[in-house]
């Protein structure tokens, strides 16, 4: 576990004794009561991450059985026949259109926000996490980025060499990195700024594109392209094939005017894991354009035998 996630928990947990119960003595009981009791006014992922936290705590002061009981507490809202409905998710934009990022870039230029537009063109491109972007360094005609969710044990998060096909992208890429790298402005306050001109570009959209958008839509064009999933996990910096499948949605993968970047030709693609759950390397979109089950286009290319 990162040592910001320890800090992060460590902050959940006094947070929840503090607001959830003030007053009452730590227990096992007291605490899962507590955390059931508030389920309904948390999302079920934040409710799990809070669940994680409170097992971390608990496990720290060293009572490691209540912790694998906090652990185990289910969601009310979630489980089945549950009267309790859940929090509904924040909705969120997952696929951008060429035309919608050459508008953004278009109004961040003439705005001025040149680190927002450095940091739009970086997601676009590269795909790489906002916390990663003042790591990445410009080694001869690629890119070194490095992992922001990197564990002791190698088993999360990793660091990966890329570079592109095309050498104009390389240097539209290049110059983003040193625009970026000369901001003095947090990550923080970029995205805030992003937020901003986007609802002043597109006043009447409920939901507005982020960075993470742009990450998404990377992992549409990359599972559109039909690469093999284990190198798609490699550029997208996880160390693991199952953790692309949150990543995108084949079906909108845009044409792209700029090239999709690769694995440096030396790249170790020998540490990422092929989950079972994976999506094989056949699943692409160019059945889903067509209208057609991937797996049954898959199936039909097959052999008869007799």
């Amino acid at each position: 576990m990162l040592k910001s996630t320890e800090e992060r928990y460590r902050k959940l947990a006094r947070n929840f004794y503090k607001t959830r119960m003030p007053g009452t003595q730590l227990s096992t009981s007291a605490i899962c009561e507590a955390l059931t009791g508030c389920a309904a006014d948390y999302r079920p992922g934040y409710f799990r991450v809070l669940k994680n936290a409170l097992s971390f705590d608990v496990r720290e002061r060293g009572y490691p059985a209540a912790a694998k009981r906090i652990v185990l507490t289910p969601n009310p809202t979630t489980l089945p026949g549950s009267t309790i409905p859940p929090k509904e998710k924040l909705h969120a934009v997952k696929a951008l259109s060429e035309d919608d990022i050459a508008a953004l870039l278009h109004h961040l230029g003439k705005t001025r926000n040149y680190d927002v537009f450095a940091a739009v063109t970086l997601a676009w491109l590269l795909g790489v996490r906002p916390c990663e972007m003042h790591s990445i360094q410009v080694t001869g005609e690629g890119f070194h980025i490095i992992g922001a969710k990197k564990d002791d044990q190698g088993i999360r998060g990793a660091d990966r060499d890329i570079t592109f096909p095309n050498q104009t992208d390389f240097e539209l890429a290049a110059k983003a990195v040193d625009l970026y790298r000369h901001s003095h402005r947090s990550a923080a306050a970029i995205r805030d700024t992003l937020r901003e001109q986007c609802r002043q570009l597109w006043p009447r959209r409920k939901v507005q594109p982020t960075l993470r958008s742009l990450r998404h839509q990377m992992g549409s064009n990359l599972k559109a392209s039909g690469i093999d999933p284990r190198l798609m996990a490699y550029i997208m910096g996880h160390r693991s094939t199952r953790s692309i499948e949150r990543y995108g949605d084949r079906r909108t993968a845009t044409k792209r005017n700029f090239s999709l970047p690769e694995a440096a030709s030396n790249a170790d693609l020998s540490k990422v894991r092929i989950s079972r759950k994976s999506k094989p390397v056949w699943y692409s979109a160019e059945p889903a354009a067509k209208g057609v089950s991937p797996k049954n286009t898959h199936q039909q290319t097959k052999p008869r035998t007799v």
